[in-house]
């Protein structure tokens, strides 16, 4: 593997353009292990154009504070907390041990999710992240003193490691409307890569106390894609305020710092009737969340925080569209304190879901969705009671927020009839280089029957190649380098997607397996091919490469993180297509009662009757389908189209 960066003075010589090209040659022509690789973060037409508005904000008053935990987009930062700041990216994967849960990550993509700029070695101002304006100018001369800025900043984290000369920095907004930088951070001196670093700057020039006042993060590196990557987290910024003393300039919150685990060990999902062939607790383990408590006097020494939880565990049938709910581990007893600087891992009970045999392994999919809690009176007011301190909220320094914001994480995990690794987001992309190389996933089979494979569902992302290459796709039983491993090959040419979305090959005959099984491909040309990897979960000792010239697979240990392929199992259709990719078309249940459910990529969606009369609708996104359901459901027969990698229409029959 070849991994080369370049400086500014580098770029300026005359002798790079020739390194460069000997460089792309050696490294297009090298067989090698799996590197991980920067993919676009493209998204849908209508969702650019209605995050690439501009939102009108009104002056706020302090304090202000984000830690992007509650946002009101997935992607972006809180549209009525910052401004123009779609380029930065939320998210839960890129930050490592981040304060509380998702963390801001600033790179090389613009905001519809592409490079700012073509040329591979450009660099310059990349990301921006701008407040919205904030009344400095309203707060009273006497608590002036008090104002502060503090924010968490990390390096890299899980994303490409900043350059020298790469800068992440802050500005503030003087009373001229000029932007004047106060704090800036390069890797002149040596960064931890796993530590989020505690920021506080005090805001005492009487020129940012005006109340067009706003503040600025700003990164400076590659503009070509998601390189030199800062993380920011937990902005704060003080009204100089206090009811109490003492005054916390640390916040008195406890809050959830990661994403639940998955439910069902190694996987996200998997097929329900493997689930069901084994008894209980084999394919379970107790999912974990990671608790921190950010008050800094709160010590084994100086006293904690109690807290508690409660989980609630929802089961959605998707085949006869009813759920059921059950409250579990509902006002537990204290389990321990929480201290400052000490996260503290919780496991759910070792029972997290309510009785399922009233559940067919024939015809229902589920989607358990698991929401976890977190108790410890964050917005408690502190008070003295019986000469006691109680709480340690003050009601003048932190009007207007509420920390229990961050108390909350869930996790959606699927019974279907496919296998998982992936959560369904992909941070990265990973890659194998070089004709004739193979990559292979290994997959086990919870349960001791054979089953058919019907489909493999794959996420491959826009890289920056859209030109027609075919790969050849496999189902492998084992990996000793003979030719009878090979279960299944078939060439396939590739379409690459936009975020997150999966295209499906379907294997009409059916490919049966048991036990282990092997799902991969191998590259018929010299183009770069990579594959969605979800840095969230760790499967990548499940990943194996072979070099053309070689018999032996290698295992791989070169990069963390989960492939998204997803095998999927049924019964043979013993049909052909002549649309390569074609994805599955399904609508169900279909007669229905007025809500049915279709592709979970369904677009421009529409309902008429056979006289071509429109009829409304309510649209629910689900994990992975959405679900119709008609406005003033009325009996008879429908057309129902809409729009996938192709248009599509199906009649359905409503009834009574």
């Amino acid at each position: 593997m070849l991994n080369f960066k370049f400086s500014l003075r580098a770029i300026k010589t005359g002798k790079l353009k020739i390194l460069v090209f000997v460089i792309l040659c050696i490294s297009f022509r090298s067989f090698g292990q799996l590197e991980v690789v920067s993919i676009y973060r493209d998204i849908d037409s209508k969702t650019q154009q209605t995050n690439a508005r501009t939102a009108t904000l009104t002056p706020m008053a302090l304090p202000f504070w984000d830690d992007f935990s509650f946002n009101n987009s997935p992607y972006w930062p809180n549209a009525t907390l910052w401004e123009n700041s779609n380029s930065v990216w939320v998210n839960s994967g890129s930050g490592i041990n981040p304060p509380t849960i998702n963390v801001a990550t600033f790179d090389g993509y613009d905001s519809l999710g592409k490079p700012y700029a073509t040329d591979a070695l450009a660099k310059g101002v990349a990301d921006k992240m701008t407040s919205r304006t904030l009344l400095l100018g309203d707060i009273p001369a006497a608590n002036r003193n008090a104002v502060f800025i503090s924010f968490f900043y990390q390096y890299a984290g899980n994303g490409d490691a900043p350059e020298p000369g790469d800068i992440f920095s802050l500005y503030f907004k003087n009373n001229g409307g000029q932007w004047e930088q106060v704090w800036s951070i390069d890797n002149s001196t040596p960064l931890s890569k796993t530590e989020f670093k505690e920021i506080k700057i005090p805001i005492r020039d009487t020129k940012f106390f005006h109340n067009n006042f706003q503040f600025r993060f700003q990164s400076f590196g590659r503009l070509s894609g998601p390189f030199d990557v800062w993380n920011l987290d937990y902005v704060y910024v003080s009204n100089g305020k206090s009811q109490y003393a003492p005054v916390y300039e640390d916040h008195p919150d406890r809050a959830v710092s990661t994403p639940l685990t998955s439910l069902f060990k190694d996987y996200w999902a998997m097929p329900l009737s493997h689930f069901f062939s084994i008894p209980y607790p084999v394919n379970q383990v107790n999912p974990i969340t990671i608790l921190n408590n950010l008050r800094q006097d709160q010590t084994p020494v100086q006293g904690g925080q109690p807290a508690r939880f409660t989980t609630t565990v929802t089961i959605y049938s998707k085949n006869i569209g009813t759920s059921s709910t059950a409250f579990l581990n509902n006002n537990r007893p204290v389990i321990g304190n929480l201290y400052f600087n000490d996260p503290k891992t919780i496991l759910l009970n070792s029972d997290p879901l309510p009785d399922l045999t009233s559940f067919s392994s024939e015809k229902d999919s589920l989607n358990i969705k698991i929401d976890f809690l977190l108790i410890s009176n964050d917005n408690l007011k502190k008070r003295k009671e019986n000469g006691n301190d109680v709480g340690d909220f003050d009601t003048l320094t932190y009007k207007g927020i509420d920390f229990r914001l961050n108390d909350i994480t869930s996790s959606q995990n699927i019974l279907a009839n496919y296998y998982a690794y992936d959560d369904g987001v992909a941070e990265y992309g990973a890659k194998i280089v070089g004709k004739g190389t193979q990559l292979a996933y290994e997959f086990d089979m919870k349960t001791t029957s054979s089953d058919t494979i019907v489909a493999v569902d794959i996420y491959f992302p826009r890289f920056g190649d859209d030109s027609n290459q075919t790969i050849q796709l496999f189902l492998a039983k084992s990996l000793t380098g003979g030719v009878s491993d090979y279960l299944y090959q078939q060439d396939f040419i590739v379409q690459r997607n936009t975020r997150n979305k999966f295209w499906r090959l379907k294997i009409p005959s059916g490919i049966i397996v048991k036990d282990k099984f092997y799902v991969g491909w191998k590259l018929n040309s010299e183009a770069i091919i990579p594959v969605g990897l979800d840095a969230s979960n760790d499967s990548g000792s499940k990943i194996f490469y072979k070099n053309p010239n070689s018999d032996t697979w290698v295992q791989n240990t070169n990069i963390k993180g989960s492939l998204m392929i997803r095998p999927r199992f049924g019964k043979p259709q013993n049909v052909t297509t002549n649309i390569l990719g074609a994805k599955e078309i399904f609508l169900y249940p279909n007669p229905t009662n007025g809500t049915f459910y279709l592709p979970a990529d369904a677009e421009q969606i529409q309902l008429v009757d056979l006289t071509g009369k429109e009829f409304n609708f309510n649209l629910q996104h689900q994990l992975d389908s959405k679900q119709i359901t008609m406005s003033n459901p009325v009996m008879g027969v429908f057309l129902v189209r809409y729009f996938t990698n192709q248009w599509i229409t199906q009649k359905i029959m409503v009834l009574p």
